[in-house]
């Protein structure tokens, strides 16, 4: 139910920021424990090795559930928590869950203790609506939810009405392209971030040497 507030109780309140890294700040801003999440972009360009980093250093902060509705476990999804170097989190602070429909995600962040971190991969591949995504941040209010979307084929939206429709009720917008990211957020400014080399990089003939230049240099 809502309720009326003051401003200057607003202004004089206290809300709980996540202690995240430095490095990370500069990325998505300084969001509040139950920030809500968008990223996109074309298929390659990086977007579910971004959305495993993040989720990585979150389970220095509590556990994550990861919906991989899309890949689901296999020899595919091992390469990528390697590259994302999931290894590298504490026993049992990142699970998957294996081609979990709606329903049973909601069923399974419904039991006590259940994780407060959620990464969906991808909401085209699970198909979900913008009703499912209200019902599930109304559900839990607490947690945070990181939705990873497929793009329109220029890459600068969600792809689909739903996508769209839900990148404007979230905090953070991410779009991932050739390994770039830029977040558009409401938790402070933000910078972009190369989580790999550029793979439309050309090599040229400088007269001593090969080099990779990128496109937009050439």
């Amino acid at each position: 139910m809502g309720k009326l507030i003051s401003a200057h109780t607003v202004l004089g309140n206290s809300y709980k920021t996540l202690p995240i890294p430095e490095k990370w700040v500069g990325i998505i801003g300084l969001p509040e424990s139950n920030f809500r999440m968008i990223i996109y972009g074309e298929s390659g360009g990086g977007k579910t090795t971004f959305g495993m980093e993040l989720g990585v250093m979150l389970t220095g902060l509590g556990k994550v559930y990861y919906n991989s509705s899309e890949q689901g476990e296999g020899k595919s999804i091992q390469d990528a928590f390697k590259r994302a170097k999931v290894q590298d989190c504490p026993k049992g602070s990142f699970m998957l869950a294996d081609r979990h429909t709606f329903r049973e995600m909601m069923d399974t962040l419904s039991k006590k203790r259940s994780a407060p971190f959620v990464i969906i991969d991808s909401l085209n591949y699970l198909k979900l609506t913008e009703a499912q995504y209200k019902e599930m941040i109304e559900a839990f209010p607490k947690k945070a939810f990181i939705i990873i979307s497929w793009s329109e084929p220029s890459g600068k939206k969600p792809l689909g009405t739903q996508g769209q429709a839900i990148e404007y009720m979230v905090d953070i917008k991410v779009r991932v392209n050739d390994g770039e990211v830029i977040a558009l957020s409401r938790f402070g400014a933000t910078e972009p971030y190369r989580l790999f080399p550029s793979k439309k990089a050309k090599k040229v003939h400088t007269g001593k040497q090969l080099e990779l230049v990128p496109d937009e240099q050439q």
